[in-house]
């Protein structure tokens, strides 16, 4: 686990003087070491535990090419309570794309708005959302699973999962799930 740290110059409150109050915020990276994409099914990348998130950016690296049959991926959201049980509506936190022929280093950046997930070459991420530069940018995320959902087979390709998020509640925390675990 790294922490990123930023200072911000946030604007004074009304009828102060000077250039603005210094504002620590904190990222806290998580990583999910390298796998095969679930085969036509679901497979959890992540928990959120203990209370509520707020996730700036999650980046999912190519480590093994994959092939142009490779499947569509999207990313999904479920609350779960205290004793693991699933409570309210899945969320959809980036509509599928296909990852076909994603070469490796290539990267599906998820911007957590619902939206479908921006796939970019292994030269970089053009127009960078800035959820890793700001305080905007980002989206909640309650106790519970994050989950990438396939809509294929893929025998070959293999990803990692980055993940930076702040918790907004003491003792809230985001794991890396292991390979192969089904969502609840």
């Amino acid at each position: 686990m790294a922490f990123m740290i930023k200072n911000t110059n946030w604007p004074r409150t009304a009828g102060v003087t000077g250039g603005g109050q210094a504002v620590l915020n904190q990222r806290i990276h998580v990583q999910r070491p390298a796998a095969v994409l679930p085969q036509s099914t679901t497979e959890v990348l992540f928990f959120v535990r203990g209370g509520k998130v707020k996730i700036y950016n999650m980046v999912g690296t190519a480590t093994v090419v994959l092939t142009a049959t490779d499947p569509g991926l999207s990313i999904n959201s479920t609350a779960l309570d205290a004793a693991q049980a699933v409570v309210g509506t899945t969320l959809v936190i980036a509509t599928t794309v296909s990852l076909a022929s994603l070469e490796v280093d290539g990267m599906a950046q998820i911007e957590g708005d619902g939206t479908a997930i921006v796939k970019y070459t292994a030269g970089g991420i053009l127009a960078f959302n800035g959820a890793m530069a700001t305080t905007t940018g980002g989206w909640l995320a309650p106790q519970g699973e994050i989950y990438a959902t396939t809509t294929g087979s893929n025998t070959t390709g293999q990803m990692k999962w980055d993940l930076w998020y702040q918790p907004l509640e003491e003792g809230a925390y985001v794991v890396a799930a292991n390979a192969g675990t089904a969502i609840i």
